[in-house]
């Protein structure tokens, strides 16, 4: 999940003959590579003429476009990888015959909105050839870069689809309705080969409602009519292409008190509150909803930091059987740890101490962090540290380094 400006620079500077950007859909992933300098052709396969001819006849398909070419949407046509890797192969062949050095630059960008057909169809066929990079919604970071003005509350309804943050004429409930019926419901449902799709409609309602909360599959399972293999099946799909997070418990031998339950997230907060069924921002707001929302929010924050920023950070949670818990702990290899709560909150903020459990697994210093809805940083004493969402991506690059 690269930032677009740092994505499109990498791109550029990319030595592979192709590249791969993945992401849900509306991300911003076309976008992006379509004002790469250099590009000389498009071609978008949500177009069904132009799908059928990749697929059927990829070589044709190929010489019908100068290169360097963008096929977007290519997880459409996964016989038109086999067609790129003769092609590249075959010039990497020539170049060394004629003793000419490789090409520095990609002669096809590529796009896929599902990790699932992009694992059965593409990975193996470009292996080596293909430099792969992930895109997610726009950061908090990013939203207000780019809008000073965004309000938090706004940013938690509208979430981080880019066409919402820069069109102020679409309607917010009739996009991300379209999204979730076009995306959600019809292309991964399909991918993951879900057959019954008004039991993954409720399946996904009963996820969105519990952001921020500890999962239990067999409440779930009951709440739903599904079983619990089933209810497995469908979060490891979802897991994969990125809809949802898990993230897991820590673990360790130093305490018996642990329980290893993950907590969910969703991808966006805009997609999870219409899925809850919110109409404006006021209403989600003010209702016990908003809280962890605001959590989901703050979490995709780090998660986007840590792929942004490409750092090898580990994220968990805690719990312990008498229900102490600690939102998210994030740990470096160096094991380096912060231990992070989030709040909706702006003043009167306090501290707060590691449970007894805690305390036993993880030795001093104890770095904490109160992630707010707004305010400055600020210290509040017992080492806790009051960030504000807005500049949680750089006080975590700047402790980590």
């Amino acid at each position: 999940m690269i930032e677009r400006d740092i994505l499109k620079n990498i791109v550029e500077k990319s030595r592979l003959e192709s590249v791969l950007i993945w992401g849900p859909r509306q991300v911003g992933k076309t976008t992006i590579l379509s004002t790469l300098p250099n590009l000389k052709s498009m071609a978008f396969l949500d177009d069904l003429s132009l799908r059928e001819r990749a697929e059927n006849d990829p070589a044709l398909f190929l010489d019908g476009f100068e290169c360097p070419l963008l096929v977007d949407e290519s997880q459409y046509a996964p016989n038109l990888f086999s067609e790129i890797k003769l092609r590249i192969d075959s010039l990497r062949r020539s170049n060394l015959k004629q003793n000419t050095p490789p090409s520095k630059k990609p002669l096809y960008y590529l796009t896929c909105s599902n990790k699932t057909d992009l694992d059965k169809k593409v990975k193996e066929s470009l292996a080596g050839r293909c430099h792969l990079y992930s895109m997610s919604p726009l950061s908090v970071a990013e939203i207000v870069r780019y809008n000073p003005k965004a309000s938090l509350k706004n940013i938690l309804f509208r979430g981080g689809l880019p066409e919402l943050h820069t069109r102020e004429d679409l309607s917010v409930n009739n996009y991300l309705n379209d999204y979730i019926v076009s995306f959600l419901e019809k292309d991964i449902t399909r991918s993951e080969g879900i057959r019954n799709n008004s039991q993954f409609q409720i399946f996904l309602k009963l996820l969105a409602t519990r952001v921020g909360q500890f999962l239990n599959k067999s409440e779930i399972s009951n709440s739903s009519g599904i079983t619990v293999p089933t209810v497995s099946a469908w979060l490891e799909g979802l897991e994969r292409n990125h809809i949802v997070y898990l993230i897991p418990g820590y673990s360790s031998n130093l305490s018996k008190r642990i329980v290893k339950m993950p907590k969910l997230y969703f991808f966006d907060t805009g997609v999870a509150s219409r899925i809850q069924g919110f109409q404006s921002e006021e209403l989600l707001w003010n209702s016990p909803n908003a809280g962890g929302l605001f959590e989901n929010l703050g979490v995709l924050e780090i998660l986007k930091t840590k792929e942004n920023y490409l750092k090898d950070w580990n994220l968990f949670t805690w719990r312990t059987k008498e229900q102490a818990e600690i939102d998210i702990l994030i740990e470096d290899p160096q094991g380096k740890r912060l231990f992070v709560e989030f709040k909706m909150a702006i003043q009167n903020t306090k501290s707060f101490s590691l449970d007894s459990e805690a305390l036993k697994v993880f030795p001093k210093p104890h770095h904490k962090i109160l992630v707010t809805a707004g305010g400055k940083e600020s210290e509040l004493g017992d080492n806790t540290k009051q960030i504000p969402i807005q500049s949680l991506k750089e006080f975590l690059l700047n402790f980590y380094g």
